[in-house]
């Protein structure tokens, strides 16, 4: 499949997901994004010490970026998208500053949305808010990174190396 109208197909589908804005989010439980590792991984200091602690190591619920660094997964995403490395590298560092620019040194509101709590790595899984409004509504990060093009919807693909 050519390259373009797969990444068509994919912001196509993510836009679709982004339409419905989250609203309504209660603003109590407020945390600071003090990392950003890459465009689905942050810290959030939940302690309020202003220090990345592992505890607070966030993977963001649903989503999936590209790697910023080689690696078997940065392969599945080279393979499975039909990019080369470079493609899906650029990708990978796009999508990572675009978590600093829109969720680092920022107030956001984490919440767990799935039936589990931690991934195998022990990270939180949440989902995250932001940027509210006079009306209280607010942006939701993974709409966010779905609509920018620089996600797609996680899929369990350790299936796809065994």
């Amino acid at each position: 499949m050519n390259k373009r109208i797969l990444l068509l197909i994919l912001f196509t589908f993510a836009l679709s997901v982004a339409i419905v804005s989250a609203k309504l989010i209660s603003k109590e439980n407020e945390y600071k994004v003090i990392k950003v590792i890459d465009g689905d991984t942050v810290y959030i200091d939940f302690n309020n010490n202003n220090i990345s602690e592992q505890n607070e190591k966030v993977r963001i619920n649903g989503i999936d970026t590209f790697e910023t660094k080689p690696s078997i997964f940065l392969d599945y995403q080279i393979q499975n998208y039909n990019l080369t490395k470079e493609e899906a590298l650029g990708l990978g560092y796009f999508g990572k500053e675009f978590a600093k620019k829109e969720l680092l040194n920022k107030y956001v509101i984490a919440k767990y949305t799935a039936e589990e709590k931690f991934d195998k790595n022990n990270r939180h899984l949440m989902s995250i808010y932001y940027n509210y409004n006079s009306n209280n509504e607010c942006k939701n990060y993974e709409q966010e990174v779905l609509k920018a093009g620089l996600a797609t919807i996680y899929t369990n693909f350790k299936k796809y190396f065994i």
